[in-house]
C-alpha cells in the first residue's frame, strides 16, 4: 500500500475542511481524487506530503508514519505554480537532479525538447502553462516512488493535456510501483488514466472505488421506468444513478457516477408521483 489515511480531520480556523476522510491508494496505481473546487483536495495532498499536520487521523506512506526518509521517496507539484524569481529552468534542473538520486534525465530532455523550454529564461517569465509542464518534467524526472499531481494540466491547451495524459499513463506502466495521486476537477480527464479515484465534497469522501468495479456497481435509470431494489445515489438531469446488483437500466460512464454523487437525491422523486 503506497498511502493509507485513517480518520483524518483538519480545520483551519472554525472551519472543518477534511471531515474525518479515510482513503487506501495501492502502489502501481493512478489514484484520482475529484471533486469541486474547495472540496479538500489539496488540503489532503499537503496531508500526505506532511505540509500541515491534521488535528486528528493518520497518515501512513509505504506503511510508514510521516519522515524525512519517507518524503525522499515522494514528489509534489502544488496548485499554486510558485517560483524562485531569480532560479532559470536550468537552476531548477540542476537543483533537482542533485536532490533525487533517481533522477531521469532522458524523461527531463524529452519534455524540454518536446514543449522548448528555454532553460536559460527565468522560470518567473514563463507563462502559467508552461510552469505547469516544467513541474511536470521535474516531478517525473524525479522517479520517486510517490507523485502527488494537483490539478496537473491546469492552463495547458487541449492538445498538451492529452499528450500529458498520455505521459502520465505511460509512466505506470514502464515503471514498477510506482504511484501517482492527481487531485482534479476534470472528470474526463480522470477517466482516461486513472485506475482508482475517491469523490470528495465538502472535506467528505462520498465514495471510493475503482473505476472498472464503479461502473460494474451502478445503473442509470430513465425517467418513468421503475426504481428497482437499491440505493438511488442522485438525479443527472432526468436519469437516476443507482447503486445495485440488479441487471436493470444501463451501466453508467464515469461521468455520471461523479455528478451523481455530487448532485446527490436532492431533486429526487418517487416514481408514483413522477409525471410522465
Amino acid at each position: 500500500m503506497s498511502v493509507s489515511i485513517k480518520n483524518l480531520t483538519k480545520r483551519f480556523g472554525s472551519k472543518r475542511v477534511l471531515n474525518d476522510i479515510s482513503i487506501e491508494i495501492k502502489s502501481g496505481e493512478i489514484f484520482a481524487l475529484i471533486g469541486p473546487n474547495g472540496a479538500g483536495k489539496t488540503t489532503t495532498l499537503r496531508t500526505i506530503f506532511g505540509e500541515i499536520k491534521p488535528e486528528a487521523g493518520e497518515v501512513n506512506v509505504f506503511g510508514k508514519s510521516l519522515s524525512s526518509k519517507v518524503k525522499e521517496k515522494m514528489t509534489v507539484m502544488p496548485e499554486e505554480r510558485l517560483t524562485f524569481s531569480r532560479f532559470s529552468g536550468e537552476d531548477y534542473h540542476d537543483l533537482w537532479s542533485k536532490l533525487y538520486p533517481g533522477w531521469n534525465e532522458k524523461i527531463f530532455s524529452s519534455f524540454a525538447n518536446h514543449f522548448n523550454f528555454n532553460l536559460e529564461d527565468k522560470v518567473a517569465t514563463y507563462s502559467m502553462g508552461m510552469k505547469t509542464l516544467l513541474n511536470l518534467a521535474l516531478c517525473m524526472s524525479a522517479s520517486s516512488d510517490l507523485i502527488l499531481l494537483d490539478e496537473p494540466t491546469q492552463n495547458l491547451d487541449p492538445v498538451i493535456r492529452s499528450e500529458i495524459l498520455k505521459v502520465i499513463k505511460n509512466y505506470i506502466e514502464d515503471q514498477e510501483n510506482k504511484t501517482i495521486v492527481i487531485s482534479s476537477h476534470e472528470i474526463y480527464e480522470l477517466e482516461e488514466v486513472a485506475t482508482s479515484f475517491a469523490i470528495i465534497k465538502e472535506g467528505e469522501i462520498l465514495y471510493a472505488d475503482t473505476i472498472d468495479r464503479s461502473k460494474e456497481k451502478h445503473r442509470i435509470i430513465n425517467s418513468g421506468e421503475k426504481i428497482p431494489a437499491g440505493e438511488v445515489v442522485g438525479i443527472i438531469e432526468n436519469e437516476t444513478l443507482i447503486r445495485t446488483n440488479e441487471d436493470v437500466g444501463r451501466y453508467p460512464n464515469f461521468k455520471e457516477i461523479v455528478l451523481g454523487y455530487l448532485q446527490g437525491k436532492k431533486e429526487f422523486i418517487p416514481f408514483q408521483k413522477r409525471i410522465i
